[in-house]
């Protein structure tokens, strides 16, 4: 597994807030723009970027707001908030027909950018998308926001080292996750109370050629998963076999493999 060592950042202004943002590849090349996970950032998607950069990407990963170096306002984290800070980010750095890749939080604002902003991607690809069997701000709740907060308390306060060890991955891999973790800001915890609704209603907006990488799951919530991606026009989804939520970290190469395809498909 490949990472970058050589990211460029910086910042733009959009929706209101400052987004921060990696960047590697050539400028020229067709640009893809990584949507990460709620309490990562955007170095988050290091192994996937360098494979992306290697086929000839010029490859984006913003910091969604409360994340890494971006904007910590205290109000503002509902999915429409999440999708014109993207929306902004790919206006203020002119890119042409991004494809917009997203994982969990990130496929959330990916999928609902693809379907409010039909024109703007050329494909989309969703990794374990949020919400994908139910609303999820029907069950959230102030307790769990609570804990959440208390969470991001914890680990700007412990030991850097305590919080890597907390990470069942790859030594290099797992300094990258916990950074982020420990570049969150409190008010993430609105996220969980406001910004993971259910996709269908996306997915029946979406036109642009959609692939779904989906944690491998029982059979019955399997079948729901492909009810689910059926409102999609043009899309497939795929079931990793032994992939948990983070369907790349957890079965990197049958992921890439779907993902390369995808992208050949769309040449």
């Amino acid at each position: 597994m490949n990472l970058v060592d050589d990211w460029s950042t910086d910042t733009v202004r959009a929706n209101g807030i400052d987004v921060h943002y990696y960047r590697t590849g050539t400028r020229d090349s067709p640009p893809v723009v990584l949507a990460h996970g709620f309490t990562d950032n955007g170095r988050c998607w290091s192994p996937v970027a360098a494979d992306l950069r290697e086929l000839g990407y010029d490859v984006i990963a913003p910091d969604a707001r409360g994340h890494g170096r971006s904007s910590a306002p205290d109000t503002g984290y509902t999915v429409e908030d999440r999708v014109a800070d993207l929306v902004g980010l790919v206006d203020a750095l002119e890119l042409s027909d991004p494809i917009l890749i997203g994982h969990s939080m990130g496929g959330t604002t990916a999928a609902w950018t693809a379907a409010t902003h039909p024109d703007l991607p050329r494909g989309l690809v969703l990794e374990d998308p949020a919400g994908m069997l139910e609303d999820a701000r029907e069950t959230a709740t102030d307790e769990a926001v609570r804990g959440m907060r208390q969470q991001v308390r914890a680990w700007r306060k412990q030991p850097f080292e305590e919080t890597v060890a907390d990470i069942d991955r790859e030594p290099e891999l797992a300094e990258i996750l916990a950074t982020a973790r420990t570049e969150c800001s409190e008010p993430i915890a609105e996220v969980i109370r406001e910004g993971f609704p259910h996709p269908r209603e996306a997915f029946v907006e979406v036109t642009c050629p959609t692939l779904i990488l989906k944690a491998d799951a029982d059979p019955d919530a399997q079948a729901e998963h492909r009810e689910t991606a059926s409102a999609l026009a043009n899309g497939r989804l795929v079931h990793v076999d032994g992939a948990g939520h983070c369907v790349f970290r957890d079965q990197y190469d049958a992921a890439s493999e779907e993902l390369r395809a995808f992208l050949d498909d769309l040449e």
